[in-house]
């Protein structure tokens, strides 16, 4: 894809600044660090869409920024000879967008399109978050189904995407797109949903749909349940990447 404007870089201190300070930082580390919480060693990201985007754009780098710090609470024991690996997947990815997201240790997955789960539909296992900002109907379809094993039962622990819930209000009760969600909402019933909230990052100009968290029903503990179990830690959650430039489209 041509841009027609300058492409500038910025940095993104701000955006986590702002993040680690507000309320939404404190709830999702409260979802993610507890004790019961399932062993991840993959996140895989879909639909965060390029950064080079000048419409959407604050909006991508803030989602970006959860991204990271969904991955800050999820990093494996000394112990654990595994890494934790994070894959991020949009058929809108330009060659900058890649080339900053292997910056950040992100690999990029190919897809043909948006309509398509691609390489990330074939990586993700039981021991994978998912982490979709935006799909759309038809690719979250394929995204629940994807995230079933061949006895049916549900392979990824984590989800964290668009609140179903919430999404079903979007269309009138007679809609296609209504009966869809609740088609969903049905794929899912193998996890325990918590809607994602708090205050102090988004703004009215960035605000992306209502967010959740689904856990899948197997993990013995509800997600909350062992909420300021585990003490946080004093340095920011992004000490990894809050000297890592984040690129601003002009």
């Amino acid at each position: 894809m041509r841009h027609s404007k300058k492409m500038q870089v910025a940095d993104g201190d701000d955006a986590m600044e702002i993040y680690n300070q507000s309320a939404l930082a404190k709830t999702i580390e409260d979802m993610l660090r507890t004790k019961n919480r399932p062993r991840i060693t993959k996140i895989v990201s879909l639909g965060l869409g390029s950064l080079l985007d000048a419409k959407d754009q604050q909006r991508r780098i803030k989602q970006l920024v959860v991204l990271m710090a969904i991955a800050s609470h999820l990093t494996l024991s000394t112990s654990d000879k595994s890494r934790l690996r994070i894959y991020a997947q949009d058929p809108t990815f330009t060659a900058a967008d890649e080339t900053f997201l292997q910056s950040l240790d992100i690999s990029v997955l190919k897809t043909p399109s948006i309509a398509n789960l691609g390489e990330a539909g074939r990586i993700m296992d039981e021991e994978t978050l998912v982490y979709s900002p935006f799909l759309t109907l038809e690719t979250y379809k394929l995204l629940l189904s994807s995230s079933q094993s061949s006895d049916g039962t549900v392979r990824a622990p984590i989800l964290v995407s668009d609140d179903f819930n919430a999404l079903r209000l979007k269309w009138d009760k007679r809609t296609t797109e209504r009966k869809d969600v609740e088609g969903l909402i049905q794929g899912a019933r193998e996890y325990r949903r918590r809607a994602v909230s708090g205050e102090g990052f988004w703004t009215q100009a960035d605000r992306p749909f209502p967010m959740a968290l689904y856990w899948r029903n197997s993990e013995p503990r509800d997600v909350g349940a062992a909420r300021n179990t585990i003490r946080s830690e004093s340095q920011s959650s992004f000490s990894r990447f809050e000297h890592r430039a984040i690129p601003i489209h002009a």
